[in-house]
């Protein structure tokens, strides 16, 4: 299999199809800046929404097919719930096996803050502003979905940031 890439992108392009891309969601992105370059945040339904662009600055093993000719990286997370305390194991393995069914996405799991969440993450080259709002909804039903099926037997607790008014 032989792997192409036809361009490589910039953080500077790679940030202003990000806002470009949250401006056709209907948001405005000025709105949606965090406090660096390269991060917005929306909140749907108090719930947290991070978008992320940075440029990696070495390859490692898991980046290196791509490192030499893209070293953008856009990510999306949603932090949707803390881990539990009890049956965390448990909890963690059945992450891993639904990932299986996921598009878009897959579930992590954040240690130092205890959190789970889900990611999206490709080569900056890859984002396709068009795409953003299909991959939005598809990882906020999904974290709204794994919240609700395994709320009661992990005794999960949400993730969540009231919207300023």
């Amino acid at each position: 299999m032989r792997l192409m890439y036809i361009c490589s992108m910039n953080l500077e392009q790679l940030s202003t199809a990000i806002e470009k891309a949250i401006h056709d969601m209907g948001v405005n992105p000025a709105d949606t800046r965090g406090e660096e370059t390269g991060q917005w945040m929306l909140i749907r339904e108090e719930m947290p929404i991070y978008f992320d662009a940075w440029e990696d600055t070495e390859s490692n093993p898991w980046n290196y097919f791509v490192f030499e000719k893209d070293k953008s990286v856009f990510q999306l997370s949603i932090p949707f719930c803390y881990a539990p305390t009890l049956k965390r194991d448990e909890f963690l393995q059945e992450m891993l096996v639904v990932n299986l069914n996921l598009l878009y996405g897959k579930f992590t799991y954040n240690e130092k803050d205890n959190v789970a969440a889900l990611v999206y993450r490709i080569p900056g080259d890859s984002f396709q502003p068009a795409e953003l709002q299909l991959i939005t909804d598809g990882l906020c039903y999904y974290a709204e979905m794994a919240y609700h099926v395994l709320k009661d037997e992990f005794n999960l607790k949400r993730v969540l940031i009231e919207a300023e008014n």
